[in-house]
């Protein structure tokens, strides 16, 4: 068995598309995950799973939730081991974790994705790339930010961002799992 971190997106914002993490936790348990456990409104699961084909067990989950919901939520899945490479390979400071958010990305962003992005027009705010993950250094947050507008995040890529807290926390959560 394989402990997973699943990441959807788009859930519980705004009050749309609303799933209850009771009602997620029972369609992860249909789809055959075991030890399933959610960590706040925004859609992350921990779970384990005997599937070891993440490609396949994605497609198999978002099409559980879309016949249980009636709508569309697109997830990205990460294994224990992985989530443990990105908070090891964080590039920037994490003495603030409101500061750091990493963008989890479906496939690895093509050489070049974000080159014609003025890095000086947005400091101190940073970004870097590591294979499917983007970490974004954002001193003054999220809230105020233009930087995942003009990386072309959501427009371009399959992806969903959470903050630093939250990746460690479900780190943790995956390593007790």
């Amino acid at each position: 068995m394989t402990t997973y971190v699943a990441l959807l997106r788009g859930i519980n914002v705004g009050g749309n598309r609303k799933i209850t993490m009771a009602d997620l936790r029972t369609m992860f348990a249909a789809a055959g995950a075991e030890n399933v456990t959610t960590y706040i409104q925004s859609g992350n699961v921990v779970f384990r799973h005997s599937a070891d084909t993440p490609g396949r067990l994605t497609s198999d989950l978002e099409r559980q939730i879309t016949v249980a919901m009636g709508f569309e939520v697109p997830l990205t899945l990460r294994t224990a081991e992985e989530l443990a490479t990105v908070i090891a390979g964080t590039p920037f400071p994490t003495t603030e974790p409101t500061q750091l958010h990493v963008t989890f990305l479906d496939a690895p962003a093509p050489a070049g994705a974000f080159d014609g992005v003025d890095r000086a027009a947005f400091a101190p705010e940073d970004f870097a790339v590591s294979g499917r993950e983007l970490y974004l250094y954002l001193p003054h947050g999220m809230a105020r930010t233009k930087l995942p507008q003009a990386l072309g995040l959501y427009r371009r890529h399959a992806a969903t961002t959470r903050n630093w807290r939250t990746v460690v926390t479900l780190h943790d959560l995956a390593a007790g799992n």
